[in-house]
């Protein structure tokens, strides 16, 4: 049952998400470099303006401004950005439920609970490393520092990206979900884990908005 949940839920969350992603719907207006403009901070502003789309906006400009001058104007620049910071996330995020997990201080329903989080943190984190380079790879040929994959081997990275995406996204929500009720320790427990994770989600969320985005622009 767990495994059909790990499988399924992925496709679940990122529809309901990709609904609150503004340029993930048909006909929304996207921005282009074009409409932002590349003099002096427009880097800033392309960022910006992607990330106006995203689920959590605030969130999306704090953790990608830092990159706008790598990023440019190139969204798949962007969606890479997104990812490392969301693999970054995800390296902190299982680094400090492992140190929940170890304290000795939870209940046996709780402990088992964190164990768990913990390997699905560590899949999340193998995912979004995937993700990383394989958006690493794309920025390159795009720049035209590595010879062009052919159109249907480029889709099958964004699409190969988006899953990977979706199923980090899946494991932050099931890893928070296995502390739910007393025997886990109750509210207090919840909301320590929570505090560990829900950044990770967050991240993710965004991450999952753009890489779709730039999905929307790859050629089928």
């Amino acid at each position: 049952m767990a495994g059909s949940l790990r499988l399924t839920l992925p496709l679940r969350l990122s529809a309901v998400l990709l609904l609150s992603c503004w340029f993930g719907i048909a006909g929304a207006a996207r921005p282009a470099p074009s409409d932002v403009g590349l003099g002096r901070g427009g880097n800033a502003s392309f960022v910006g303006a992607w990330c106006a789309g995203t689920k959590y906006p605030a969130l999306c400009n704090a953790t990608l401004s830092p990159h706008a001058a790598s990023v440019g104007a190139s969204l798949t620049r962007l969606a890479w950005a997104a990812l490392n910071v969301t693999h970054d996330g995800a390296r902190n995020s299982t680094k400090a439920m492992k140190r929940m997990a170890a304290d000795g201080h939870l209940a046996p329903v709780a402990a088992e609970a964190a164990r768990d989080c913990v390997s699905m943190l560590g899949d999340a984190v193998d995912l979004l490393g995937q993700s990383v380079e394989a958006m690493e790879e794309a920025a390159a040929e795009e720049e035209g520092q590595a010879p062009q994959q052919s159109r249907r081997m480029a889709r099958f990275r964004v699409d190969s990206v988006l899953t990977w995406a979706s199923a980090a996204l899946t494991d932050g929500h099931m890893c928070m979900e296995g502390f739910k009720g007393q025997a886990a320790g109750g509210g207090g427990v919840r909301k320590a884990v929570r505090g560990r994770v829900v950044g990770l989600v967050h991240l993710s969320a965004n991450a999952l908005c753009i890489v779709n985005a730039m999905a929307n622009q790859t050629p089928p």
